[in-house]
């Protein structure tokens, strides 16, 4: 799947593949501290909007001039129980 899907958990990887942290139904943590989230397609962080969420990709608000940062949202699986 390359939709992103609000319900679901993902692992949230920087650009070099780095898990820095989770994304649980729409909300994101780091450790433990929820500090941002996801709404329509624009990634909140820490209050501000930070990024936009394009499929499994969320791309950062650099300045101007910066290279573009893409991060990349996996599906954790699931457990059954």
């Amino acid at each position: 799947m390359s939709q992103y899907d609000p319900q679901a958990h993902y692992d949230f990887l920087d650009p070099q593949g780095i898990k820095v942290g989770e994304l649980r139904k729409g909300r994101y943590f780091e450790g433990t501290w929820e500090v941002g989230f996801i709404e329509g397609d624009a990634f909140h962080y820490n209050g501000d909007v930070a990024g936009k969420l394009e499929g499994l990709t969320i791309t950062r608000n650099d300045p101007p001039g910066e290279p573009v940062t893409q991060c990349t949202l996996v599906l954790q699986e699931t457990v059954q129980r």
